[in-house]
């Protein structure tokens, strides 16, 4: 697949996984000719996400709606940009709108299935499946991304219905020692690739592999449901692990953050 192709169906990947994970959190979807605007369960930056999908969408025009969404809501939100399009115009417009830049994630590829590997000495890795394996992946996640300084309760709001683990087009999977659950990752499917999201490990069992065995297992997953590549957006503790699996870097996204925005 061109890399092209692949940016585009990455791009459209991340955007239906916004729009479930509004959706599965009773939170609420505002869409129009080239933009997406999700508003979750809460005010923090993470759970509210505006992304500019068609490039010649005027800036302006697209942060004052953006503004006056979240602003209703009393929303604070994460605006994501890409490498791979023209959208110097929009970064000007975000910083000039006070916003502040966060992470630059890789967008990262693999064409095809990685070698199955044993999980790590004692680890067993189940599907999600019921209302206990969502708790375990949810507390999981919860810990694990407190260590970007997420507080563990808005993590878990992602996940207060556990339909998004259970979606038919996606797999979940928590990995276990002596029954306890250290680690999780979750996989979606739509437009003919699968996303790797929520790769996650509480923080006194990194190191042990858990969570490159749980994103292998999403990752074959994937291609065992037909995709024709799967693509993840790579974290700085995650980016190493990746390439090391046999993921490629083909761009990059760019967060920045609204903390609270008020009402145009």
């Amino acid at each position: 697949m061109e890399r092209d192709e692949l940016l585009l169906l990455s791009d459209l990947n991340l955007a239906e996984a916004l729009r479930e994970s509004a959706r599965s959190s009773g939170g609420s979807i505002l869409e129009g000719e080239g933009y997406l605007l999700t508003a979750g369960p809460g005010a923090h930056p993470m759970l509210n996400n505006a992304l500019r999908l068609d490039p010649s969408l005027d800036a302006s025009a697209f942060m004052q709606r953006t503004r006056r969404f979240y602003g209703e809501r009393g929303h604070g939100y994460s605006l994501t940009l890409r490498e791979h399009v023209a959208d110097a115009d929009l970064a000007k417009a975000a910083q000039e709108a006070g916003l502040s830049p966060t992470l630059e994630p890789p967008a990262m590829v693999v064409q095809q299935r990685l070698e199955d590997v044993a999980p790590p000495d004692g680890a067993v890795l189940r599907r999600v499946v019921d209302t206990r394996g969502a708790s375990d992946f949810r507390n999981v996640a919860a810990e694990a991304w407190s260590s970007y300084g997420i507080p563990p309760s808005i993590t878990a709001s992602v996940f207060s219905r556990e339909e998004l683990l259970l979606l038919p087009h996606a797999v979940a999977v928590v990995a276990y020692v002596d029954k306890t659950p250290l680690a999780a990752a979750m996989m979606f499917l739509s437009h003919g690739i699968a996303g790797i999201y929520w790769v996650s490990s509480v923080s006194h069992a990194r190191g042990r592999g858990l969570g490159e065995a749980c994103t292998r297992a999403v990752t074959n997953a994937g291609f065992d449901l037909g995709a024709r590549a799967v693509v993840l957006q790579a974290s700085p503790m995650g980016d190493a692990i990746y390439r090391r699996m046999g993921y490629a870097e083909i761009s990059k996204y760019r967060l920045f953050w609204c903390l609270a925005a008020e009402s145009a």
